[in-house]
């Protein structure tokens, strides 16, 4: 069960403009990186620390990280301390994060998504560089919230289309989906969309970077928007078109609230 106290602070550093890494524990390892990833619907763990904590691999998985596909195992870790969350006996995926010192000057020993940060209300504060805890200010702009397949999805507009978008701190860009783009009932997008450069920095899929017209977030709307066209790389079970990004759309702060089911942001 899931314990912690009514509100705390948790300072990170960011890298890139947008990946949050902060200090967490798994046992008795104290002071290890975690990298914060709301995309993220397991925690996952570098094999090195499933090593060190002696856990035993069960089941083998297939995952989605930054960077592409891996294959993982399942196992249960006794224990893990982010900031006031306390998780017991928690179900991860172990896998090589080794490639994480490519992108970043320090190691990844773990991605941790919602399943831990989840359990009381958070705020991101960009700006600040830190993770609050507990209730907060209420933040200019707000959209409603739910948790799908473990993952934060709400509705937007892209070009007046209407899109589902899943809350993703661990992505630079706004990642769109080819079903949201060339195949969605009454999408108007694909028509509009203006191919800046061919890329392929998302995973392994093949994508392309456009400019958006206008993005909707509630009662805000931002102009002229970067995003990266994907060609088709979610899973059929996941009901959403797209990944949000809070930076690469100029948020500085974003709070979630699972129980509440509300997004609040502001810039």
């Amino acid at each position: 069960m899931p314990a912690y106290v009514a509100s705390a602070t948790v300072p990170f550093d960011l890298y890139g403009g947008y990946l949050i890494v902060a200090h967490g524990s798994a046992g008795p390892l104290k002071n290890l990186n975690f990298l914060v990833d709301t995309g993220t619907s397991v925690p996952i763990f570098d094999s090195r620390i499933a090593e060190r904590l002696h856990l035993s691999g069960g089941s083998s998985a297939n995952i989605v990280i930054v960077g592409g596909r891996a294959r993982g195992a399942n196992t249960i870790l006794p224990s893990l301390e982010f900031g006031p969350i306390r998780r017991y006996n928690l179900e991860i995926v172990t896998t090589d994060l080794s490639f994480f010192q490519r992108m970043l000057p320090v190691p990844i020993d773990a991605i941790v998504g919602l399943d831990v940060l989840g359990q009381q209300t958070f705020v991101i504060d960009y700006r600040a560089q830190v993770i609050r805890f507990g209730p907060g200010p209420e933040l200019a702009f707000s959209v409603p919230l739910k948790l799908d397949g473990g993952l934060a999805t709400f509705d937007a507009e892209i070009d007046h289309a209407r899109v589902h978008l899943a809350f993703d701190t661990g992505v630079r860009s706004l990642v769109l989906f080819d079903p949201a783009i060339a195949a969605g009932p009454g999408s108007k997008i694909g028509a509009r969309l203006e191919t800046v450069r061919e890329t392929h920095d998302v995973g392994k899929f093949l994508s392309q970077a456009t400019r958006l017209q206008t993005v909707t977030l509630g009662d805000l709307q931002f102009r002229r928007r970067s995003a990266i066209f994907v060609a088709n790389p979610k899973q059929s079970q996941l009901d959403f078109d797209g990944l949000m990004s809070p930076p690469a759309l100029g948020i500085s702060r974003v709070s979630v609230d699972l129980k509440g089911g509300v997004l609040e942001f502001s810039l």
